[in-house]
């Protein structure tokens, strides 16, 4: 059973591999203030990078990472504060077949679950492009980013967000792969390209064994991972014959006007059951026209 993982500690991190001059394979690279040093440097490929944490007046240590390249400018970045032991986590990384190695920067915020930034350091044409992936909730990356596909680009599968405590509580809820490809410098959400039928169908495996013990969050995932690889009329005669009917969760709202910063500034509807809810939220997500 794969549900969302709580995202407790500090960060799921991330990952040093090399260039074409790399040998090694992929591995996690975790930096922790009070186990490794602050500052503590590392090689790879070619780059220095030196984490170190910086002090503020409320006893909060915040991760600050420099990065020395060939031909490149020194470049700085600050992560997420979430306690008095700075922590990070990082990866050296082509993000294309062929371009130089971009870093990969993650910070945990702090909290139960919530949540992991992931930035990017790119060199581009002697400068560095600094990409924010944004917040993401669900354990962030969790493991290394890698071409998932075989077209060539680093893949960042992360979970859609919108589901977590959409139909059920954060524990039971079941959110599907969003991934994100950085090209030409911008951040694009790839998740409905067809290439990726392979990670929808792995998952829905998983979220129809959950559904079918009437869990409305691995239906709710279910439904959506079928969306996008072309089986829903299939998938959605199983939610309907498993879904939890006795389920008392505040569903999803349908805005009758338009929403701002997740507000709706018209009426919000109130979906008068699970399935239709259910209808309403993929819509509005762009997982059924």
């Amino acid at each position: 059973m794969r549900r969302v993982t709580l995202f407790a500690g500090c960060l799921a991190a991330c990952l040093a591999v090399a260039l074409p001059a790399f040998a090694a394979a992929p591995r996690m690279t975790n930096w922790d203030a009070k186990e490794n040093g602050s500052p503590k440097t590392y090689h790879l490929g070619g780059y220095t990078l030196t984490l170190s944490a910086k002090r503020g007046g409320d006893d909060m240590a915040t991760p600050h990472l420099s990065v020395r390249a060939p031909g490149l400018p020194v470049v700085a970045l600050d992560g997420e504060a979430a306690g008095p032991v700075a922590r990070a986590g990082f990866a050296v990384l082509p993000l294309a077949r062929g371009e130089k190695p971009s870093v990969i920067f993650t910070t945990f915020s702090g909290g139960a679950h919530c949540c992991t930034q992931i930035t990017v350091l790119q060199p581009v044409k002697g400068a560095w492009n600094t990409i924010d992936l944004g917040s993401w909730d669900g354990g962030g990356l969790g493991s290394v980013p890698k071409d998932a596909d075989g077209d060539g680009v680093t893949d960042f599968v992360l979970v859609d967000n919108a589901f977590l405590y959409a139909f059920d509580s954060y524990a039971g809820s079941w959110a599907p792969p969003l991934i994100l490809n950085v090209v030409d410098g911008q951040v694009k959400n790839v998740s409905t390209a067809p290439r990726y039928a392979a990670l929808y169908r792995a998952d829905m495996e998983k979220t129809k064994a959950a559904c079918a013990e009437h869990s409305n969050g691995a239906c709710a995932g279910y439904a959506a991972d079928a969306a996008r690889i072309g089986h829903f009329d299939e998938a959605w005669k199983f939610v309907l014959a498993h879904y939890d009917r006795e389920s008392d969760w505040d569903y999803p709202t349908r805005c009758a006007g338009k929403r701002t910063n997740g507000e709706c500034k018209g009426r919000e509807i109130k979906p008068r059951d699970f399935p239709q809810a259910l209808q309403w939220f993929l819509e509005d997500n762009g997982y059924r026209p």
